[in-house]
């Protein structure tokens, strides 16, 4: 398995792996009827963005993670032999797994004492009623995001 075409591809799927979730991300909004891209606010305002320069940094913050994290997984299918997607099927549940990695060890501590601060700023004590909406959306996205990393490595690498 070449590494630059694993890691070229994990990084292909963190992209649009970050992108199926962006688009969740603000379809939830519209059925919350909250702003659009409320999401990237708190997101942008977490890495120091402010006023409309939030979501700028916000969905600049979203697509680097998505990248980086990305060309992690294809390294480390490269460089650890149990995980080598030899088909398919196992690209997509080792895809998986790792988004649901990606969500306990980035996402969660991040959300509970990054953006749970700012969201109860913004929002007051309305956002504690959202928490449980918000981790478990949350952790649907990471599963999403890490199927479609996982086949994108795999349709990257495979002969």
């Amino acid at each position: 398995m070449s590494v630059g075409r694993s890691i070229v591809g994990g990084i292909a799927g963190g992209v649009v792996g970050a992108t199926v979730m962006s688009m969740i991300l603000v379809a939830s909004k519209v059925v919350m009827g909250m702003p659009l891209l409320a999401d990237f606010v708190v997101m942008g305002t977490f890495v120091g963005g402010v006023g409309e320069a939030a979501i700028a940094a916000g969905f600049a913050a979203h697509y680097l993670v998505g990248f980086v994290v990305g060309g992690i997984f294809g390294a480390l299918v490269v460089y650890v032999a149990w995980l080598k997607p030899t088909s398919g099927a196992k690209a997509l549940s080792i895809g998986v797994v790792f988004g649901a990695v990606v969500w306990l060890i980035v996402f969660l501590p991040v959300a509970m004492w990054g953006f749970a601060p700012i969201m109860m700023g913004m929002m007051g004590p309305a956002a504690s009623a959202m928490l449980p909406m918000v981790l478990g959306l949350g952790f649907v996205e990471h599963l999403l995001y890490g199927a479609i990393v996982g086949v994108v490595t795999y349709a990257a690498v495979r002969r």
